[in-house]
């Protein structure tokens, strides 16, 4: 059995159309489960009008992506899937990416979670991610392929990568079993990486199927031009990064400070937000790292 597990926040018509998207797939998508993450904004109406079959449920406070996507794993689960889609509302996937996500985990029995190539939705042929790369070292990440044509890059059936988006990831019953769900600290952004290197640390292999297609809106939750969004990137990713060595030793004294430097650099090169906000948000997002502050963002950023 396999069930789709698809969160809203404030995204209602992108939920519609991800649902129904999935619900087309060449495989059949066994059971929906859509969370509405306390939206508080008529989502809740307008899904249950438009969506007759999913089960719709309504978390009580909204506690983050993770929060919300392990709510709805916990009702898949419950009621037998053995494998779980997590999709982004703003992610519409082809019509076989399931079957291929599906095709590759049978026939790779240590392969716990599987991803396809992300695109954009506004440029269909540009990628955003073709799985993710991690130092544990450095405590660097990057998305393969990011920014290339899709028709460029060689064609090949399976490829092993330190982990896939959570726009769309396929996971196996026995991932939830061994490593749990997603980490709720972590609210917006970095959890999906944490949980696939959780999964290989157990020994499962994740892989991103390049044939299998999905299209990605991007910043539908949080904006571009918000700062909250340069908050959670630099506090999710020193929390990831003190996570994610088998070794956190001496090791952990050059991989902070690292990840400090790409997050500040990062924040003054990018063009969405005032470049002073965004460095406050940056040093606002280390401090709550050092003083062990995760969850929502401070008020004032949310």
């Amino acid at each position: 059995m396999i069930a789709a597990v698809v969160l809203n926040y404030r995204t209602s018509e992108s939920t519609i159309k991800a649902v129904r998207a999935v619900r087309e797939s060449t495989v059949p998508v066994d059971l929906v489960v859509v969370v509405d993450n306390a939206s508080n904004d008529g989502s809740v109406e307008r899904l249950r009008t438009a969506l007759k079959e999913p089960t719709l449920m309504v978390a009580d406070a909204n506690g983050g992506f993770s929060a919300g996507c392990n709510l709805g794993i916990r009702e898949a689960l419950a009621q037998g899937a053995h494998r779980v889609l997590l999709l982004n509302a703003d992610v519409t996937v082809a019509a076989d990416m399931v079957e291929r996500l599906t095709a590759a985990m049978a026939v790779r029995p240590t392969c716990g979670i599987a991803g396809p190539m992300l695109l954009r939705a506004d440029a269909e042929d540009l990628i955003e991610s073709t799985g993710i790369r991690y130092s544990s070292t450095s405590g660097r990440m990057r998305h393969d392929d990011f920014g290339a044509q899709a028709h460029r890059v060689p064609r090949i059936a399976a490829k092993p990568v330190d982990g896939v988006s959570g726009c769309a990831m396929l996971i196996s019953r026995q991932v939830f079993d061994r490593v749990g769900g997603l980490a709720d600290e972590f609210f917006f952004g970095f959890e999906d990486l944490d949980f696939c290197l959780r999964a290989k640390r157990e020994g499962f292999e994740v892989l991103c199927i390049p044939e299998a297609r999905a299209w990605h809106t991007g910043s539908a939750s949080i904006g571009r031009d918000s700062p909250a969004r340069l908050y959670f990137a630099a506090r999710n990713h020193l929390l990831l990064a003190s996570r994610s060595s088998l070794r956190p030793g001496a090791g952990s004294l050059v991989r902070a400070p690292f990840v400090v430097l790409l997050n500040v650099a990062h924040a003054v090169a990018q063009h969405d937000v005032p470049r002073v906000r965004a460095l406050r948000a940056t040093l606002r997002g280390v401090a709550d790292h050092v003083r062990r502050r995760y969850g929502p963002p401070p008020d004032d950023l949310a």
